[in-house]
């Protein structure tokens, strides 16, 4: 799984299985049709989106959710 030089193969596959478990699981599928069903069109969605999300916390809190944040060991973090 590894592809740069600065990015290990533990950390991809961490990072795959994070996404995977929040988008083709049982819960992500569900996640999906409710968000579409429930929020609004799409691009309505995408515009308020993106001008009220902490999109750094996120990204953060998705490293330390899948133990890739930094100073875990793990990665090209050292």
């Amino acid at each position: 799984m590894s592809t740069r030089n600065d990015v290990d193969g533990e950390y991809r596959t961490r990072l795959f299985h994070a996404i995977r478990d929040l988008t083709a699981d049982s819960y992500g599928g569900w996640a999906a049709v409710t968000n579409i069903q429930a929020g609004g069109g799409l691009y309505a969605q995408r515009i308020v989106t993106r001008r009220h999300y902490d999109l750094e916390a996120a990204k953060e809190q998705a490293l330390v959710v899948a133990g890739l944040a930094k100073g875990d060991g793990v990665g090209n973090d050292s």
